[in-house]
């Protein structure tokens, strides 16, 4: 019973998914795909900020279907960029934090997005980063005919994106390779370079973790994410020349902290105009990340915000959001002049949401709202839902059986998505009734557009419940309030049943 019970529900997939006849032949269409890290879903001006300051994403809006629930499957980069990049949930990928190497885990023969696309014959590039680490995933390169890398921004304290290039040899056509790495860095790391204690942390990465925020003392011109921008539009342009397809994908490495911008995207963000964010929910704070109970591990390290550092943070990073802004101006601006927009399947998104200050926290790390939820744009050129706010849910572990669906490569059997291009075409199609995220194993939660619920190995809290109508911003666990204790039920009974069960009927 069970069983016919799983094939009905599949069967009804199938049938929402052949609606995507409507959509306009996508087949030869190129890909171009930006992500920006750690980027909030509540930030940007078409989502509803009216503060920060997104005009060239508001713009883009207009002629794409942003999803307004839309939901990674990982906690941090690594987890939800394996979870994308190779259709497989955290569980079954064996990846749900950032420590855990990502070819180390996989399990054998997974395919991944880029190399799906170059079997189809496609030109695969990469500008920046793309999966979590790169000697982690240094065979994933190989994916690529075109790696572009650039120097680490002057602002930036982290390891910056040193790559090991070139990668080792390629079998078939040999790969072009124009790469951009700041040298003196590269000594740096390599006479830095010493072996470490298990759990002793890098020391360039502890620089990483500061309280610095506000203006990065540098023209836009020398951020990577600028050059990052550049590099993309002189590659459309030579795309723009050629006949063949394209995968294209684009790194934005803010607002990812440190929260720096040049002063020209400081000065447009007034920290006394910046509402306070929610009042932390202590009860629960032990259990958002227990190696993190006391700390944030991104920003205010060891200590509390005062109101008006928090309202500088705040504002500084959306001064970060709106130099992504403008990068990814550039960017489209040059697909359309170079004729590409017409043939070009565009996706933007961020890699995973962060809190700004609300429940006392700066970062990711957590399987609340803030952490879950990313902005998504997709454009596919022609659409009828182009223009349109879908408020379905969807979740990145769908990105691997849409774009297959939309540019026609098989989907590997083992991928645990499920195509919403028919949601380009209706955005108001009935679709999931839940999406689900993963912090470990035993830690858990699944959202529905009612409520959240969580689950938690050990510490004062074992499950949590919010009324998300009533508490948007999760600050209140009703889990033990009898008055939902029907709720409860059913949203363990979900979590229990898992992400098939949630599938469109």
């Amino acid at each position: 019973m069970r069983k016919i019970a799983l094939f009905l529900i599949l069967l009804g997939a199938l049938a929402l998914t052949g609606r995507a006849a409507a959509l306009p032949d996508t087949t030869k269409m190129n890909v171009l795909f930006i992500i920006a890290e750690d980027w909030s879903a509540r930030t940007p001006g078409c989502y509803g900020n009216t503060i920060c300051k997104t005009p060239n994403l508001d713009k883009f809006a207009k002629t794409a279907v942003r999803f307004d629930r839309a939901y990674v499957q990982g906690i941090a980069c690594n987890p939800s960029r394996t979870s994308f990049l190779s259709g497989l949930r955290p569980l079954s990928s064996g990846v749900w934090n950032n420590g855990q190497e990502m070819d180390k885990r996989l399990p054998e023969g997974t395919i991944t997005i880029p190399e799906l696309f170059k079997q189809k014959g496609y030109t695969t590039a990469v500008i920046g980063k793309f999966f979590h680490k790169t000697d982690y995933a240094e065979k994933q390169l190989m994916a690529f005919d075109r790696i572009e890398s650039y120097q680490p921004p002057p602002g930036w304290k982290g390891p910056g994106p040193i790559m090991k290039f070139p990668p080792p040899e390629r079998t078939g056509t040999a790969a072009k390779s124009n790469i951009t790495v700041d040298p003196q860095e590269v000594e740096k790391r390599k006479k830095g370079e010493k072996k470490r204690k298990k759990g002793e942390q890098d020391p360039v990465l502890k620089k990483m973790n500061s309280d610095r925020y506000g203006d990065s003392g540098f023209k836009l011109e020398d951020e990577g994410d600028w050059r990052n921008a550049q590099i993309a539009s002189a590659l459309l342009k030579e795309f723009a020349k050629e006949k063949k397809p394209f995968f294209l994908h684009v790194h934005q490495s803010k607002p990812h902290t440190a929260l720096v911008a040049p002063k020209q995207f400081i000065d447009m963000y007034n920290p006394d105009l910046i509402p306070d964010p929610p009042a932390p929910l202590a009860s629960l704070m032990p259990n958002l990340y227990p190696r993190r109970a006391t700390s944030n591990p991104d920003i205010f390290t060891q200590k509390a915000a005062t109101p008006r550092q928090t309202r500088e943070a705040i504002a500084a990073y959306y001064a970060c959001v709106s130099m992504v802004d403008h990068n990814v101006g550039v960017i489209l601006e040059t697909l359309e002049q170079s004729g590409l927009a017409e043939n070009t399947i565009v996706f933007i998104l961020g890699d995973h949401g962060f809190h700004l200050g609300d429940h006392g926290y700066w970062s990711k790390y957590s399987m609340l709202e803030e952490t879950q939820r990313a902005p998504l744009w997709v454009r596919v050129p022609g659409a009828s839902g182009n223009g349109q706010v879908c408020r379905e849910f969807v979740e990145f572990v769908d990105f691997m059986p849409t774009l297959g669906q939309l540019v026609g490569f098989e989907v590997p059997k083992a991928a645990e998505g499920i195509s919403f291009a028919p949601l380009l075409d209706k955005p108001d199609t009935p679709w999931k009734k839940a999406v689900f995220q993963v912090q470990t194993p035993e830690e858990q939660t699944v959202r529905t557009k009612r409520y959240r619920y969580m689950t938690f190995k050990t510490g004062p809290v074992t499950e949590a419940l919010f009324d998300e109508e009533k508490d948007p911003w999760e600050t209140k666990n009703v889990a033990g309030d009898l008055a939902y204790a029907k709720a409860r039920e059913e949203m363990a009974a979900l979590l229990k049943a898992g992400w098939k069960a949630a599938l469109p009927q």
